[in-house]
């Protein structure tokens, strides 16, 4: 297989991969290779062309265990190893998950004890215009709070949870019926080390031990510092673009688009570890 080349995106996070031909199995030493540009840039966009759900799967799989749709999302009847993500309408009714609109930033599956450790999203319509994914380098994020932040947030943990049946963020969680994890706001990544802020506008609810109006408090000054622009790579889509983003140290979100204009794209994940 022959090398492939790398381009930087911005200088936040994101390289622009050209020269894999997907359709031929990774070697070893690319697998390799390919991972420690991720634990480098982060989000990694790859000019792949045309690849088939089965090589999408066949990708993620060298990277570890790969997690698709829950049994509600995949209305197509499709491979449920995927989720689809689209605002594509058969009888009425979205055929994937988060159809329309804007969306906050998040990290996937925040709310599970074992998130993702990324995924791979791989885009087969797209509109004319917005529905663009901005990443956040939470390792950027992190490192830019003052000393007096990181020492009061350093020891504290976040509940998360989140209601994929309706794709908005609910008025409260009920610990009955939707799924919620805690995990520290502060997490240490375990291949690289390095610590990254772990809270989110979608799905973080509360500060574990603080009162209600200074979590509250604390958890807006946390999420309007992790959304500013210098901390965040936007990216436009391209058909037939395959991003493959680190879910561990980056939150990701949608922008709007025409409700009139076909976006699909597919997602598979890869299975993740405890966060600490």
């Amino acid at each position: 297989m022959s090398e492939y080349s790398l381009k930087p995106l911005s200088p936040v996070c994101g390289a622009e991969i050209r020269g894999i031909n997907f359709n031929h199995r990774l070697t070893a030493e690319m697998v390799a290779s390919l991972r420690q540009a991720l634990l480098k840039y982060l989000v990694l966009v790859f000019r792949c062309g045309k690849i088939s759900e089965d090589t999408q799967i066949g990708i993620a799989q060298h990277f570890g265990p790969t997690i698709g749709a829950r049994s509600a999302l995949r209305k197509d009847g499709g491979d449920r190893r995927l989720m689809v993500i689209s605002n594509v309408r058969e009888n009425g009714e979205p055929i994937g998950a988060l159809p329309d609109g804007e969306l906050m930033f998040h990290s996937d599956s925040v709310f599970l004890q074992k998130p993702l450790l990324g995924a791979l999203l791989y885009a087969e319509e797209v509109p004319s215009t917005g529905g663009n994914t901005l990443f956040a380098n939470m390792y950027q994020a992190y490192d830019s709070l003052s000393e007096a932040v990181k020492s009061k947030i350093s020891n504290l943990k976040a509940v998360h949870a989140y209601d994929y049946e309706t794709s908005v963020k609910k008025a409260s969680y009920n610990r009955s019926s939707a799924p919620f994890a805690e995990h520290p706001v502060v997490r240490t990544h375990p291949e690289t080390g390095r610590k990254a802020l772990y809270v989110n506008r979608l799905m973080t609810e509360e500060l574990v031990g603080l009162p209600a109006n200074e979590s509250k408090a604390l958890l807006e000054i946390l999420f309007a510092h992790a959304e500013r622009s210098e901390h965040v790579y936007e990216h436009v889509w391209k058909r037939e673009d395959l991003v493959f983003w680190d879910n561990r140290c980056t939150q990701h979100a949608r922008t709007n688009f025409p409700s009139d204009e076909r976006r699909l794209l597919r997602r598979v994940g890869i299975e993740g570890d405890t966060p600490f």
